[in-house]
């Protein structure tokens, strides 16, 4: 356990509008939360959930994949609210924060490419976008549990998609080709290695540890569940833009 973890400010837990909220821990509400990808306020969500309701209904292989990426979409669609208000109960109506991780703009061009977007990036948020059970703010403490089982169904789904897939040779030759594409930006997701703002997350309790800390562990756990399904996995360098 590292020292920031050890020195959580977790003696009380603030509720909305609470007086006594601590400054910085407000402010870094509003930084991790306006960042957040998740927003029913931030048009740049909206056209990236356009986007990937039609890639879903237009690629899923059959009626029951559709229902299940439907099921996944309006969770989506839920957790930006969420988000809104959440922002809202801390003063904030409206961001236009532009989606900063690359893994949201790369091209989903097939269905394989799909299954990787939920199974990679998805997956992500169960280690940092989603693990907000410790952090001393009642509003989004207490959506958290939700949030996460979410964020697993979401990489579960994926992941089974990628095992059907990768069951027939054909589609076990494209998910080698293309793990090289979606790999580094999973990775990239958790932020750089210097983050200054990590340690600060850690302390509130808005992160369960820094962000290289969590890219080591997803590494750890993902690498297996991928290379069971005969995928060769690049090295964690390689194509990174975040190190």
């Amino acid at each position: 356990m590292t020292e920031s973890v050890i020195e959580r400010q977790l003696d009380k837990v603030y509720k909305e509008n609470d007086p006594e909220l601590p400054a910085e821990l407000r402010n870094l509400l509003v930084r991790v939360m306006s960042k957040h990808l998740e927003n029913a306020t931030n048009t740049h969500y909206d056209e990236l959930l356009n986007k990937l309701w039609e890639r879903c209904m237009t690629l899923a292989p059959d009626p029951e994949r559709k229902r299940l990426l439907a099921k996944l979409m309006m969770q989506e669609v839920e957790h930006g609210v969420i988000t809104a208000n959440i922002l809202k109960g801390l003063g904030v109506d409206k961001v236009e924060f532009p989606i900063e991780q690359y893994l949201f703009h790369l091209s989903i061009d097939t269905w394989c490419d799909l299954c990787y977007f939920h199974a990679l990036g998805d997956r992500v948020g169960m280690y940092i976008g989603e693990n907000w059970g410790d952090v001393p703010y009642e509003p989004l403490r207490s959506v958290a549990p939700r949030l996460h089982r979410d964020e697993v169904f979401h990489a579960t789904l994926g992941y089974q998609n990628l095992t059907e897939l990768c069951s027939k040779p054909e589609g076990l030759m494209q998910a080698n080709e293309l793990i090289k594409k979606w790999w580094p930006a999973a990775l990239d997701m958790f932020g750089t290695s210097e983050s200054t703002f990590s340690e600060k997350y850690v302390r509130w309790g808005i992160r369960l540890a820094g962000n290289e800390e969590l890219r080591q562990q997803y590494i750890a756990e993902t690498r297996p569940l991928l290379e069971k399904l005969g995928i060769e996995i690049p090295n964690d360098k390689a194509n990174r833009k975040f190190l």
